[in-house]
């Protein structure tokens, strides 16, 4: 490693935050492989649903989209995803 190159892995030999599964390779937000996929699908629907209804609620996401309450608080702690106050 170079002087001053910093390499951090903070989630290696860590449990994923969602299925609780060993995280094997490094990751941002505290997911396994697998639930990182999911999260990210999720995200990119959510992404894409507020671009056309900008003031849809939880609730109305969920119903829409089928997407879980706590993933969707999951990507709103992690700043991926925000709401417009009505």
């Amino acid at each position: 490693m170079a002087c001053g190159e910093h390499h951090i892995d903070f989630y290696t030999s860590k449990t994923c935050k969602r299925c609780k599964r060993l995280i094997r390779t490094s990751s941002i937000y505290g997911y396994c492989e697998n639930c990182e996929e999911i999260m990210h699908e999720a995200y990119i629907k959510i992404k894409n649903y507020l671009q056309d209804f900008p003031a849809a609620t939880t609730m109305e996401i969920q119903n829409e989209l089928g997407i879980s309450v706590k993933i969707i608080h999951h990507l709103i702690a992690e700043g991926r995803v925000s709401f417009h106050s009505k």
